[in-house]
């Protein structure tokens, strides 16, 4: 080979395309299951799972479904009690601060499950507990009370903790003591004075 050829070559190497590097490996997908299990096996505060919270927003919650001319769905609104169940505890475990009472954590039997309804209604509420355990936001902005009301009424919740969010009206299969009749809305409540000055102060 001439050394004008050679010349020749090197040029049409610096203008012709080069291959590019080569692709990093994907990394394995993580089955929806494993990881929506890490997450719930996550402490919010020492002793309280996000499982635990999904638990007690489906003891809460179970019985509300979807209404026609709701402001939000369920789903959501499950998100708003699940933020509400995740600041409590946090702003306990900082202040000592009693744990507001909340429908204990109970895995629902199997029976249960069986029910499409009751299953939707499940797994709407772990759904709900990750998500507001993930989110970088909380649409109640520190709510740590909720309850159900049998109207759109916007008063201070016990007189002491405003209003923060309100969700409904929804569809009530089980009327109780606390949500008396079949059309329910959701509400969450800020913490009262005290509980912010406590919060304070720490």
């Amino acid at each position: 080979m001439s050394h004008q050829e050679s010349l020749a070559e090197r040029a049409i190497d610096k203008v012709k395309p080069q291959p590019g590097a080569p692709s990093k490996p994907k990394a394995p997908a993580v089955p929806d299951k494993e990881w929506q299990s890490s997450v719930e096996r996550k402490e919010i505060v020492p002793g309280l799972t996000v499982h635990d919270v999904g638990l007690s927003v489906f003891g809460e919650t179970r019985s509300l479904r979807d209404r026609q001319g709701s402001n939000e769905s369920i789903d959501s609104a499950r998100q708003r009690v699940a933020h509400a169940m995740i600041n409590d505890p946090e702003l306990s475990h900082r202040t000592g601060k009693p744990r507001n009472k909340v429908h204990d954590p109970v895995e629902p039997s199997d029976k249960v499950l069986r029910s499409r309804e009751e299953r939707a209604a499940y797994d709407s509420s772990l759904h709900a507990a990750r998500e507001a355990y993930l989110s970088g936001q909380d649409p109640t902005n520190g709510a740590t009370h909720f309850n159900m009301r049998p109207a759109p009424r916007r008063t201070p919740f016990d007189g002491a903790f405003p209003i923060s969010t309100q969700s409904g009206p929804y569809d009530n299969s089980f009327p109780s003591k606390n949500a008396p009749r079949h059309t329910t809305w959701l509400n969450t409540y800020l913490p009262d004075e005290n509980e912010k000055k406590q919060h304070k102060k720490r």
